[in-house]
């Protein structure tokens, strides 16, 4: 292995010696440039004033910590113009200033974080032999610049949670380019309205259905247009016929019904189902009735609604909520709780003609068995 790969700048300093021990390596480097610029005036000085030594943390080999000393030197400036005396030189390939990490150590913290996050980022460092806390790699992405912003025509809004059932947020998105501009801490109006009032160029913005974004939306940027995104306006219009055929549950579990009792006595699997045919294990249980106290309240809430009576008085002087007047009164009927449905196996594509042969005499089980294997 050739000595100057083990350097981060070959031509900037100069590898002296190495000193290895079970846990680390430590490596004792210097300088080796004739001359340096003054960070601040960009004078060259040859002027040397004293030396140091800098600890530096570099990157790992075979799992093995790597410790380097780096014998730097501090110059004179001799621009009589310049406000600094003497300055340290500058090595922007090895190490940035006060730093005590390389930059090729920096950019593979800078790599884990971003990619593993905190935690896990912490974990795989310390594997390679590394030591660094997942607050470090956090503090990382935060010192990272933000990308230049750029307008937006297009914008999107919805909430996304910090910590579920607890604490939510609101996520920017620029639709026509796809991606997330910013977060906000809440879902309240004023802050985001306080967000869109920086952003006047905004023309269109596709929300959810809460009033706060609305309000927000209507106070920040009164000239954008607002509209709802595809997926939303599918829900609404769920919603809208689940509401629609709830109302009318009465009559359409009465045609259900009949449509049922057509088929039960047009298909021949159902002769002679009886107590001692495969079919009586599994006949429906009989339909509930609902609970009188309940069709009492229901009855009640539309006989006082006939009355003239208010929303909020229906609610107070039942002692219900008034969401619960409102779906009261949606419906005609008492609406009913909807039975899930049986689940299907894979006998169920065989199940007529498993009927017909029980109805024509054959209870045999394996012989029924075969002949369903036989066709499929």
């Amino acid at each position: 292995m050739q000595v100057s790969t083990l350097s981060a700048d070959p031509e900037a300093i100069r590898i002296i010696s190495f000193v290895s021990k079970a846990d680390s390596i430590t490596i004792t480097a210097q300088t080796s440039g004739l001359f340096a610029e003054c960070p601040k005036c960009q004078t060259r000085s040859y002027n040397l004033h004293s030396r140091y030594v800098r600890q530096l943390s570099d990157l790992p080999w075979h799992g093995v910590a790597i410790r380097i000393h780096l014998r730097t030197r501090k110059f004179r400036c001799r621009n009589e113009l310049c406000g600094r005396q003497v300055f340290c030189e500058r090595l922007p390939k090895v190490v940035e200033s006060y730093g005590r990490k390389t930059i090729r150590l920096q950019e593979l913290f800078g790599v884990l974080a971003f990619v593993l996050g905190g935690e896990a980022g912490a974990k795989t460092a310390r594997e390679m032999g590394l030591k660094i806390s997942c607050d470090t790699l956090l503090r990382r992405i935060r010192r990272i610049s933000k990308p230049s912003f750029e307008p937006v025509k297009v914008l999107g809004v919805d909430d996304f949670a910090f910590r579920r059932g607890q604490k939510y947020g609101t996520i920017l998105v620029d639709l026509e380019k796809h991606k997330p501009i910013d977060l906000l801490p809440d879902r309240e109006a004023e802050t985001l309205a306080q967000w869109l009032k920086t952003h006047p160029e905004i023309e269109i913005i596709s929300r959810d259905r809460a009033g706060a974004y609305a309000d927000g939306s209507r106070t920040g940027a009164p000239q954008a247009k607002q509209v709802a995104d595809r997926r939303h306006l599918l829900k609404n219009l769920g919603e809208a016929i689940e509401r629609a055929l709830q109302s009318r549950a009465g009559v359409i579990n009465k045609a259900a019904e009949e449509i049922r009792q057509k088929q039960l006595c047009e298909s021949k699997c159902f002769i002679g189902a009886g107590e001692g045919s495969m079919l009586s294990s599994r006949q429906k249980p009989p339909k509930s009735s609902p609970d009188k106290m309940q069709l009492e309240r229901f009855r009640t809430v539309h006989r006082l609604r006939r009355a003239g009576m208010s929303i909020k008085g229906i609610g107070e002087r039942l002692k219900m909520s008034r969401m619960t007047v409102y779906k009261y009164l949606r419906f005609e009927e008492f609406p009913e709780r909807c039975r899930t449905g049986e689940r299907g196996g894979k006998l169920q594509p065989y199940l007529k003609y498993v009927h017909q042969r029980f109805a024509e005499g054959c209870q045999n089980a394996t012989q029924l068995w075969r002949e369903v294997s036989t066709n499929g």
